[in-house]
């Protein structure tokens, strides 16, 4: 375990065992068992540190997410099911759903950013999945569907942990899938839009999308593994077709985007291209 995994476990430790509020960052050296110029090394504040925590907690629900999909078809339920019980899962063994709490009243800039940021992500996350397993129809309610389900259920986590009621994050989850399944329903019947969620039909010109894909792809990179380079073939191949198959395309594009490194340029890119074939095959689907 590297000092830096030292001082987090400590710190997870302390905050769950006493409060994060009463652990001071002497406690934390005394636990860890390492200097104090060590600890501002790697962390300028007690914020910096929960951002740490929370920043390596998310990237194993986003990995384990990416997973689920490698290993199932993206259009099944079954699938979104599991992907939407992770995070609370990992976050109550992690034992840092209190810590989350805390991160969105601490008076730290990156912190705040960070939580705007992944909160933003999450909404749109689930928007994107809810058309793709419950098909375009739903385009348009999206993100309505998906702001009532986190904003629920993250306040109904609360109210649980705040009322001491001796619940599970799986009978939270299943009561509001449930409820996130009758509100596809009613979607299907009432057109009322509170956040529009539509990808717009637009004249952009299939030629210069392409050329971007093949600008964004074309360029010689040593690091690309055997898997990556067939998956980047097949994509500048389809580009070659005068109908593209975007939703095939989309599929590939998503299976780079698992493969690649996180923060990184390449992750950066394959993120890009993913986008932009995603808003390609909406807009294909969407076309009579």
């Amino acid at each position: 375990m590297t000092k830096k995994e030292q001082i987090i476990e400590a710190a997870k430790s302390l905050f769950r065992d006493i409060g994060y509020h009463y652990t001071s960052i002497q406690d934390i050296l005394e636990k860890s068992g390492v200097s104090k110029g060590t600890f501002y090394n790697y962390f300028s504040s007690k914020p910096q540190l929960i951002l740490s925590i929370i920043q390596n907690v998310d990237a194993k629900v986003e990995e384990q997410k990416n997973q689920l999909l490698v290993e199932g078809d993206p259009h099944n339920k079954e699938i979104l099911h599991s992907q939407l019980g992770l995070k609370y899962a990992i976050y109550s063994r992690e034992n840092i759903l209190e810590l989350y709490n805390i991160s969105m009243a601490e008076n730290d800039e990156a912190l705040r950013k960070y939580m705007a940021t992944s909160h933003y992500e999450e909404l749109n996350w689930l928007a994107r999945r809810l058309i793709e397993v419950y098909g375009v129809e739903i385009e348009a309610n999206a993100m309505d569907l998906s702001t009532h389900f986190i904003g629920g259920i993250g306040y109904q986590f609360r109210y649980s942990r705040r009322m001491n009621f001796d619940m599970n994050s799986s009978g939270i989850l299943a009561y509001n899938i449930i409820r996130l399944e009758k509100n596809i329903e009613i979607t299907k019947h009432y057109k009322d839009v509170l956040f529009p969620f539509k990808i717009e039909k637009n004249d952009e010109d299939q030629e210069a999308v392409v050329t971007y894909i093949r600008n964004l792809l074309g360029t010689e990179d040593t690091d690309r593994t055997s898997e990556e380079q067939e998956l980047i073939d097949f994509i500048l191949d389809e580009c070659q077709n005068s109908r593209i198959r975007w939703s095939i395309c989309e599929g590939v594009a998503r299976q780079l985007k698992i493969l690649s490194p996180s923060s990184s340029n390449k992750d950066r890119n394959y993120n890009e291209l993913f986008n932009i074939i995603y808003k390609q095959a909406r807009i294909n689907r969407s076309i009579p």
